[in-house]
């Protein structure tokens, strides 16, 4: 035996084939969780990534509200009775739909979001994005996200060469300036337009009523304070939420209502479970073939701990093992889903140092139900 080499390591080594296949299943393993935390997180995410930019503090949707592509209108009204609330600064109110955006290169039409917002008023927390809503000055002027998928056409590549025409809902509009946000689970792209616009795309649509209401409060007011007094100021047909709290609500319906989230909970279960199966065969294996050896340590006084320190070593050098591996093809992996769906996946250092700890517990815990024999053994049984 090489002194300088750990014991765990050398126990290991002795069958380079069952090693393989133990490390093989743990990348998988790890590559597999960081896939689907990154997926999950990335649909999360860019499902609620318009709702974020909005500048309010308190949002204002009818209790028939489902998500961003089924909302439910209720009365404009309802806003001007919240300004009666103390500590309201300002109110402003969003339009949500979705119509035809004919590509101007193919013709092809394909389905954007529409966003109707007010010209004036405090809408967006990004200072570009509010800028550009001042070039909506006519009905037919619309903004475009130029990084909506590729299928609306270069829209954006045209736009800085000349004025681009094109048609929503066979309405003839003009792209007046751009933004950018990016693909998501729910729209392939986006479209922002003034509120004359909006109903000029949806004449069904009544002038009075609204999809979501902006309320901004007055510098030192408190939230919870002003939340509760616009609530007992307008009628109970409309719900009054904190902006973090429609946020939440928006991710809960995709977790909850749709498949997605049982899908990414069953992809997390499955390959926790093929790293957590592939731990313990090897694991169990190695303690089988030196069982008489650890009998043996056991009679002269080698306590339990000692064997699941061991084990310990055992897990932690195949999780060392495995995870880098892991790791880079998952990185392949939110590069390439990046490139192809326009939906950005990030790696963030959270989710590595979370993903190799629950690796190295699923290991560990493998390791310990491997030993169980061990705890239980007696050094006569193996005389």
């Amino acid at each position: 035996m090489n002194p300088g080499v750990p014991v765990a390591l050398l126990q290991l080594r002795r069958n380079p084939r069952r090693l393989l296949i133990a490390v093989a299943g743990l990348v998988m393993s790890s590559f597999g969780i960081l896939c689907q935390m990154g997926f999950e997180d990335s649909l999360f995410r860019s499902a609620t990534r318009l709702f974020t930019e909005l500048d309010a503090d308190l949002v204002v949707i009818s209790p028939q509200y489902q998500f961003m592509v089924l909302p439910a209108q209720f009365s404009e009204r309802r806003l001007q009775q919240a300004l009666g609330a103390t500590g309201v600064n300002a109110v402003a109110s969003l339009r949500l739909g979705v119509a035809p955006f004919k590509n101007p290169i193919t013709g092809i039409n394909r389905t954007a979001y529409i966003v109707g917002a007010p010209r004036t008023g405090r809408v967006f927390i990004d200072p570009d994005w509010q800028a550009q809503l001042r070039r909506l000055s006519r009905p037919d002027a619309v903004l475009f996200d130029a990084r909506s998928r590729p299928e609306f056409g270069p829209v954006g590549q045209l736009h800085r060469r000349g004025p681009v025409v094109t048609e929503i809902a066979r309405e003839e509009v003009q792209v007046a300036g751009l933004f950018e946000m990016g693909a998501s689970f729910s729209a392939d792209g986006t479209v922002i337009v003034s509120d004359e616009g909006f109903l000029r795309i949806f004449p069904h649509r009544h002038p009075g009523l609204i999809d979501v209401g902006l309320i901004t409060l007055e510098a030192g007011h408190d939230a919870a304070t002003v939340l509760d007094d616009v609530r007992r100021q307008v009628p109970d047909d409309v719900l009054v939420l904190t902006h973090a709290e429609f946020n939440a609500r928006e991710q809960a319906y995709w977790r909850s209502t749709t498949p997605a989230g049982f899908i990414f909970n069953t992809i997390f279960i499955v390959s926790l479970l093929v790293g957590v199966v592939s731990a313990y065969q090897i694991l169990y294996s190695d303690v089988m073939a030196h069982l008489s050896q650890y009998a043996t340590l056991k009679a002269i006084g080698y306590p339990d701990r000692y064997f699941r320190r061991l084990t310990f070593e055992k897990a932690w050098l195949l999780s060392s093992m495995a995870f880098p591996v892991g790791f880079l093809l998952a990185e392949a992996v939110y590069v390439g889903a990046t490139r192809l769906t326009l939906v950005p996946l990030v790696m963030t250092p959270g989710r590595v140092v979370g993903v190799y700890v629950i690796t190295l517990a699923a290991a560990s815990a493998a390791g310990l139900v491997a030993i169980r024999r061990l705890r239980r053994l007696d050094p006569t049984d193996l005389l």
